[in-house]
């Protein structure tokens, strides 16, 4: 059976996904981040990002002192490689680690295929990974803390588990760009469904994508 939403949807292509772009104010380290180190390296990762490269700079920059703090940031696609990338550095640093999750908007924009129609935004609200890696000891009393040489349980086979802390009430909302009726998007079950190969993510682009924040 084919609803009426998924008929107005056919006349819809996806046309790109723009993230809503972070500060420094919006990572929840409020109760951990050094004071002596007001600066930290920020390094952000993404699902095309190569692991080694933004691991390199990363290990450059404590190796010459520049900071003594690092916090990875990964969503949607990039939380496996964000893992991975703390996974690496700690075992070259003996660093404490605090991780956390929480919520970032992204808009997805849909542009419409024939005359008389008007673009869709659908706001959603996907899960976000912060992990902050410290030279400097950190105190007992931070939730979470990760001391050097220590494991975690925070994630397991590769997916972190615990919700975010603080999640939104409104999980997506639907915008009209202009005057017209408001159509509904809705999944359709089956379609577009990505493939699992053992738990394992699918190969993305080697492109580097890291920034860092002074």
């Amino acid at each position: 059976m084919i609803l009426l939403d998924d008929l107005k949807m056919m006349h819809y292509r996806k046309a790109e996904n723009v993230e809503k772009e972070l500060s420094k104010s919006d990572l929840p380290f409020e109760d951990c981040m050094p004071k002596s180190q007001k600066d930290f390296l920020w390094m952000h990762v993404k699902g095309g990002t190569k692991v080694s490269n933004v691991i390199e700079f990363a290990q450059a920059s404590l190796n010459k002192g520049e900071h003594r703090c690092v916090v990875w940031s990964g969503s949607g696609g990039g939380v496996i490689k964000t893992i991975s990338c703390a996974e690496v550095l700690k075992r070259s640093h003996p660093v404490y680690q605090v991780n956390r999750m929480a919520y970032t908007s992204v808009e997805e924009h849909w542009k419409p295929q024939m005359e008389g129609l008007e673009e869709i935004i659908v706001n959603r609200q996907i899960p976000a990974l912060h992990i902050l890696m410290s030279l400097d000891e950190l105190p007992d009393s931070i939730e979470g803390l990760q001391k050097p040489n220590t494991s975690t349980d925070f994630w397991e086979g590769g997916r972190a588990n615990p919700q975010p802390q603080h999640r939104p009430q409104q999980q997506q909302q639907q915008q009209h760009q202009g005057a017209g009726g408001r159509p509904n998007k809705r999944h359709r079950s089956g379609r577009n469904k990505p493939s699992q190969q053992h738990g394992k993510p699918s190969a993305e682009e080697n492109q580097p994508n890291s920034q860092s924040q002074g």
